[in-house]
């Protein structure tokens, strides 16, 4: 079979199905979970911020690929060892909150034969969020426009956060970088301008324009011949979206929203022999 045709085959079969699925079932156990929502009727025992499942994140991407080590290593964004596998330069944008799945236009491209060990994408720094959580058999607390909490249904709104400082599980405290360790694999992220130049102060972070994440996948990717398919999953079940919590009299009640992230899980899909 000649590299063309194979190169057509994947563009037709990534156009079908290069996909945006959420499993309602996955968790992401280190960045720590609310408990279910209509469980508890007190947030005492929850961690501060907890973690739960936003009903709306919208997010606009830009571009995803693979690389053979991770591209943000040295702190800011170096493709040297990546390989674009997807792009939209005007930018796609989804709803991840809703839980289906969903082609992602734009044009793809076929990697290199290789083994991959980190994959990343680029992304707005704008995100949309809609979540509530409800306490058993008592109020149910729900997104504001501007990231804090309402228990009137009237007032229930979508909220954007324009992301400028990022906060994760390093200590350096900066406002441009963010790592987490998930059950999916190490997480690290960098604000960045329009031409992917990571920030470096205060002053770069409030004027960023995209976010850059890359993922050290657990298990290898291998590209060869007989791959006909990418799929993407996004993960955001107790994890797109956070909560913090204050005493307000004698009980632990939600006080704020804060962004999530959300974990991609790839996989490489062979078809029949001869293609």
């Amino acid at each position: 079979m000649k590299n063309s045709t194979l190169k057509n085959i994947i563009k037709i079969s990534i156009g079908l199905g290069f996909l945006i699925p959420l499993t309602k079932t996955e968790k992401t156990l280190a960045l720590d979970a609310c408990a279910t929502s209509d469980t508890v009727t007190t947030m005492a025992a929850e961690s501060n911020p907890c973690f739960t499942t936003p009903e709306m994140l919208k997010v606009k991407f830009y571009e995803i690929g693979f690389c053979t080590s991770d591209p943000l290593a040295s702190g800011t964004f170096d493709n040297s060892t990546c390989s674009k596998s997807w792009d939209n330069t005007s930018g796609f944008t989804s709803d991840i909150g809703k839980k289906n799945y969903e082609a992602m236009s734009g044009n793809t491209y076929r990697v290199p034969n290789g083994t991959y060990g980190h994959a990343y994408a680029i992304l707005n720094n704008e995100w949309t969020y809609k979540g509530k959580y409800k306490f058993k058999d008592g109020d149910t607390f729900y997104t504001r426009s501007d990231g804090g909490v309402t228990t009137d249904i009237d007032s229930y709104a979508e909220w954007k956060d324009d992301i400028s400082n990022l906060l994760g599980e390093e200590s350096t405290g900066l406002c441009y970088d963010y790592s987490a360790s998930t059950t999916d694999g190490t997480l690290t992220a960098v604000l960045a301008n329009s031409n992917n130049v990571t920030a470096t102060d205060t002053s770069t972070c409030e004027s960023a324009t995209k976010l850059i994440g890359s993922i050290a996948l657990n298990t290898s990717l291998t590209m060869d011949d007989f791959i006909t398919l990418y799929r993407l999953t996004w993960k955001i079940t107790n994890l797109g979206i956070g909560m913090t919590h204050f005493n307000n009299g004698s009980n632990q009640v939600p006080n704020s929203f804060r962004g999530g992230p959300f974990t991609p899980k790839f996989s490489f899909q062979r078809g029949a022999t001869g293609y």
